[in-house]
């Protein structure tokens, strides 16, 4: 099976997600067509097997983050802005490329084309990770970390700001690997958060 979403990863990456055909997938792969469908029914099925180990690390480590907002485990409500940057960066950092076909996913509307069933599971993991971005938001308003905000706005503009930095630097830079440029325009997003949102 790891061979197949290996060369399903690969095809992927070079044609697109619909330009990648499952007779392409089978032949990188080394195998005939019927043996991936032992595996996989779908194309859909394939994507979802790729991205998902990628969104459920997310949604752990948001987890864990907010479990240490609710024991106080953080001094300043920077260090959480902080600590939720680093789990984006550090989930884009492992696997960049993998970032990417999830982020082809998102842009290109995929979930509207795709089965029920492979949507709503790319849905519910999603909404995982937001689900966590929302509490941590929450509980950090609640002791006083950040300033009184709109939870659900601040949870997609966090999301939206950091997604879409990596993916401007590395459409611009990142052409031969991470680009040079993206950490400080990083981390001169996370000011620009900081200044806007902490209270102490």
């Amino acid at each position: 099976m790891d061979e197949i979403l290996l060369a399903a990863r690969t095809l992927m990456l070079a044609k697109s997600y619909t330009g990648a055909t499952m007779d392409e997938i089978a032949a990188e792969a080394g195998i005939t067509k019927p043996t991936i469908y032992q595996y996989f029914r779908t194309k859909d099925e394939l994507i979802v097997a790729l991205v998902e180990p990628l969104v459920l690390s997310l949604a752990t480590e948001l987890e864990s983050i907010r479990k240490s907002v609710e024991i106080g485990s953080y001094a300043s409500g920077g260090e959480i802005i902080a600590d939720v940057f680093k789990v984006y960066y550090g989930t884009f950092e492992r696997d960049p490329d993998l970032f990417r076909l999830f982020i082809i996913f998102l842009q290109v509307g995929l979930g509207r084309e795709m089965s029920a069933e492979a949507a709503g599971r790319i849905k519910e993991l999603g909404r995982r990770c937001f689900d966590e971005g929302n509490r941590i938001t929450v509980l950090s308003i609640q002791k006083g970390y950040l300033r009184e905000t709109d939870v659900r706005q601040t949870t997609d503009f966090v999301w939206a700001s950091f997604w879409g930095i990596v993916q401007v630097e590395q459409d611009k830079w990142g052409r031969e690997g991470i680009s040079p440029f993206l950490r400080p325009v990083l981390a001169f997003g996370e000011r620009l958060l900081v200044a806007a949102l902490v209270r102490k």
